[in-house]
């Protein structure tokens, strides 16, 4: 090699070194760890008030404890015309910069939902700061803010823990499920609506801010998982609870776990039974220029508990059972379906079902689809099994005592 390539060489070297350093990187001490974001509507300026849930570095980690001095997240807010610019507007507020890379929640405020939700999402999908896997609620009764500031017993960063009350009751309760922001964009700009899971706060959410209500053995203001919100359109229409939940989560094949009570020959609702695998398969038709929607459940569970003298060493007691289970599932799809129709808000994915099985009979629909949905019919099928019943076939007491 020659002097002149040595050169070359050389200046190809000294260019490239600097390229490979970590020139826009953050040292942890300057970042302020966001664990969760509260969105509101102010009606009298018609802005965004943006909340942040920030993890309180000066709290150690024997000191994050429900008892401990120090709270272990701090909360403030910024206002602005723009999700975006509340983000940046919030640096009045802290001395560190805001660090969403470990963003658990999102919470909407009743207001702003109400209001409609489908343009606040645009940032998300641009920013490459914010996730599209955060956990999603709406407060039910409040704002956003007020859910953020609650203090929560157990899990010392609220935020977390209403994730994972959202997870819990949804793995084993059935009327909720887990629901993401990429979830809620895939709705808002699918052929139908959407639901949301909602929480509300019990009891005095002023007082909820305090640490002398993780004082006491029982928590005086708390969040609780309060069902579905309905979507219409982008807008927060209704409160689905109960019944009209699970049901829609039959609906949704949503349904991981939950508990039927279901009637005995001598006694209503007198037998717990859990259900342990669900499985819903949809298939859609246009006929005589109506849709069909045909839905087929099965399911199985197991005796957890009886307040009644049922001999489940007997199938012909065990058959009853199952055919209790299925008209009690049978009922609660239904309430959920004509809750639907009701509303004209498809928030069961029938509509995206049928475009994607059947573009050429949804392209030739002609008007809303919310309307041509209210006029549809389901053919429903539902099958239950009964697979265990337990440690005992007998009930403990006998009959007649």
């Amino acid at each position: 090699m020659n002097g002149k390539g040595l050169l070359r060489l050389i200046a190809i070297a000294v260019l490239v070194l600097p390229l490979g350093g970590c020139w826009n990187s953050r040292e942890l001490n300057e970042l302020a760890v966001v664990s969760g974001i509260g969105m509101d509507l102010v009606p009298e300026t018609d802005e965004y008030r943006v909340t942040f849930q920030l993890v309180n570095p000066s709290s150690t980690s024997t000191s994050t404890s429900p008892g401990s001095g120090k709270p272990a997240v701090v909360v403030v807010s910024a206002t602005d015309k723009t999700m975006f610019g509340a983000l940046r507007r919030a640096s009045k507020h802290v001395t560190r910069q805001l660090f969403f890379a470990h963003t658990q929640l999102i919470v909407l405020g009743e207001s702003l939902a109400r209001d409609g939700i489908n343009d606040i999402f645009d940032i998300f999908e641009r920013s490459h700061e914010l996730r599209l896997n955060s956990e999603i609620l709406v407060a039910r009764g409040s704002d956003a803010a007020s859910v953020l500031k609650l203090l929560t017993p157990v899990e010392s960063l609220p935020a977390l823990g209403l994730v994972k009350k959202a997870q819990n009751t949804s793995s084993v309760w059935g009327e909720n499920r887990d629901i993401r922001v990429f979830d809620v964009i895939r709705g808002i700009t699918g052929e139908g609506d959407l639901t949301i899971n909602a929480v509300k706060i019990n009891g005095d959410a002023e007082e909820g801010k305090k640490k002398s209500n993780l004082e006491g053995s029982e928590t005086l203001t708390e969040t609780v998982m309060s069902g579905l919100g309905v979507f219409r359109q982008g807008k927060l229409l209704y409160w689905m609870k109960d019944s009209e939940a699970r049901g829609t989560e039959w609906l949704l094949n949503k349904i991981e776990e939950t508990v039927l009570n279901i009637d005995a020959d001598d006694k209503k609702e007198s037998v717990a039974v859990n259900i342990i695998y669900s499985r819903t398969e949809v298939k859609t038709a246009i006929e005589d220029g109506l849709p069909v929607f045909h839905v087929t459940i099965a399911e199985e569970g197991s005796v957890n508990e009886t307040d009644s003298f049922v001999d489940l060493s007997k199938r012909e007691d065990i058959m009853k059972l199952e055919q209790e289970l299925e008209k009690k599932t049978r009922t609660e799809v239904m309430q959920a379906f004509h809750k639907g129709q009701q509303l004209e808000s498809d928030i069961f994915n029938f509509g995206n079902e049928l475009k994607r099985t059947n573009p050429q009979e949804w392209a030739a629909l002609d008007g809303d689809w919310g309307r041509i949905f209210a006029e549809g019919k389901l053919d429903l099928k539902i099958k239950a099994y009964i697979r265990s019943t337990g440690m005992s076939l007998k009930p403990y007491i006998p009959e007649g005592k």
